[in-house]
C-alpha cells in the first residue's frame, strides 16, 4: 500500500508518496528571480530557510493557465544540495493506493516526461499519475 499526496495541475491528477513530503503551504509569498529559467517560479522563505520553488507544470513541460496556489515542500534527501518545493494548482487529500491498481507507464512514454512517472493508478473517478521524485530532478 502506498500513501500518496494527491494534487491537481491542469486537468490531471498527480500524486507523490508522502514519505517525500515535508509540508504543504497555501498561497506562499513568492520572490520572483529575474532571468531564472521558466521552471523556477521563485523563492520562498520557509521559517528562515530560503527554498527554491519549481513550477511543477513547467518542470514537466506541460504548462497550463491554471492559478497555482499551493506549494508542496519536499524533504531533503542525503546528497541533495537544497530543499525543493513544487508549485501546484491545488494540493488535495492523502490516500492509500493499492499497488494492484497501479501500472507502469507504457513504452510510448519512454521520454523525459514518462521517466518521471512511477505508476499510473486506476482510481474509480480518474487516473492518478504518481510521480517518481528521484527521477523528477
Amino acid at each position: 500500500m502506498l500513501k500518496i499526496l494527491c494534487f491537481k495541475s491542469g486537468n490531471n491528477l498527480y500524486g507523490i508518496e508522502t514519505r517525500y513530503v515535508k509540508e504543504i503551504n497555501r498561497n506562499p509569498e513568492i520572490a520572483v528571480v529575474p532571468l531564472a529559467p521558466p521552471m523556477v517560479a521563485g523563492l520562498i522563505n520557509l521559517r528562515g530557510q530560503v527554498v527554491t520553488l519549481l513550477d511543477f507544470e513547467e518542470l514537466l513541460g506541460c504548462p497550463t493557465e491554471g492559478l497555482k496556489k499551493h506549494c508542496i515542500v519536499l524533504k531533503k534527501e542525503p546528497g541533495e544540495p537544497d530543499v525543493i518545493a513544487l508549485l501546484v494548482e491545488k494540493a488535495a487529500d492523502v490516500i492509500d493506493v493499492d499497488e494492484a491498481i497501479c501500472e507502469h507507464p507504457t513504452s510510448y512514454l519512454e521520454n523525459e516526461y514518462g521517466k518521471t512517472i512511477k505508476f499510473i493508478a486506476k482510481l474509480e473517478q480518474a487516473l492518478l499519475i504518481i510521480i517518481d521524485k528521484e527521477k523528477l530532478f
